[in-house]
């Protein structure tokens, strides 16, 4: 199958490496030839989160990646459209709440799980190599349990996991589209009730702003009762994690689950593009209908 075309992808990746390594060149000059200005604890501190933000721009663009984060009402089917877009069963799939915390998905033929020792952590925290599917799921299913028991006596920082397996999209690139160079990783966020906790809130925020987004709704929750807060959270979530919704796509999960009474379908679907719409300020809104039934029974073998 013949590889589809794409933008001169390296091209534009060098042009950025090229801009950026001139404004570092120009930011460091300018602190030499006026080091006294430099010394002003204000001027001084805003220089050191360009310095901070530059680093990270460099490391980013040294490795580039197409990052995809996962975000949406709790229940809605999040952590299913991940396990199907990787072509993997690694994020636990519960009925209720089960994202717990930051899910990373990255691409590697080598495999390893890291779930790092936050503050307080009652979960197991440490790293495992050559780990299989099966062990990945459980491992990363008791750890987001252990901290929903744990949150409801005290808050905690959710767990920080990170997975380094085979990603599907990344193994055939006739699937992503993507050039050669550029790494796949996916994000499984909380659901909304999570993400606007305190103590969370600044680990997400910087990786949502550095994300392609998808929002997963529930279907049976866009009824007239439960559309109106559906939304508002909606709002909330894109402002308080800084996301752009110019990149993002919002998924009507579970429509096979409506009920003989409902409204036609279309109808419904039309109903709600408006409201998300006048929600979110957004100046069109393309609906594309995609099946997912046949990614259900994802099994535990290797890619």
């Amino acid at each position: 199958m013949e590889k589809p075309q794409s933008p001169d992808i390296q091209a534009q990746l060098n042009q950025a490496r090229e801009n950026l390594q001139r404004l570092g060149n120009a930011v460091s000059e300018l602190v030499n030839l006026s080091p006294d200005v430099f010394n002003d604890e204000a001027i001084k501190a805003r220089l050191q989160d360009f310095q901070q933000a530059y680093k990270e721009a460099t490391q980013r663009l040294a490795n580039p990646s197409f990052r995809i984060a996962t975000i949406g009402t709790t229940s809605s089917g999040k952590s299913t459209i991940v396990n199907a877009l990787m072509g993997r069963r690694i994020a636990p799939m519960e009925a209720g709440e089960m994202s717990g915390g930051v899910l990373t998905l990255k691409h590697s033929v080598d495999r390893t799980l890291v779930i790092e020792a936050t503050e307080n952590a009652v979960w197991e925290t440490g790293e495992w190599t050559d780990i299989n599917d099966r062990e990945l799921y459980d491992r990363i299913q008791i750890a987001m349990h252990s901290y929903h028991e744990a949150r409801k006596k005290k808050e905690y920082i959710a767990p920080q996991i990170t997975a380094h397996i085979p990603l599907l999209p990344a193994c055939d690139a006739n699937l992503s589209g993507l050039p050669e160079g550029i790494n796949v990783e996916f994000l499984d966020l909380p659901g909304l009730k999570s993400v606007q906790d305190k103590t969370n809130l600044a680990i997400l925020q910087p990786l949502v702003g550095k994300a392609f987004s998808l929002v997963a709704l529930d279907y049976m929750q866009v009824d007239e009762q439960h559309r109106q807060k559906l939304l508002t959270e909606l709002k909330k979530v894109v402002e308080y994690l800084q996301g752009r919704t110019d990149s993002m796509i919002f998924i009507l999960n579970r429509v096979d689950q409506r009920g003989s009474d409902d409204k036609p379908l279309d109808v419904r679907l039309q109903h709600l593009k408006k409201e998300i719409q006048e929600q979110l300020n957004l100046p069109s809104l393309k609906v594309i209908n995609v099946d997912f039934c046949r990614y259900q029974k994802i099994s535990y073998n290797q890619i």
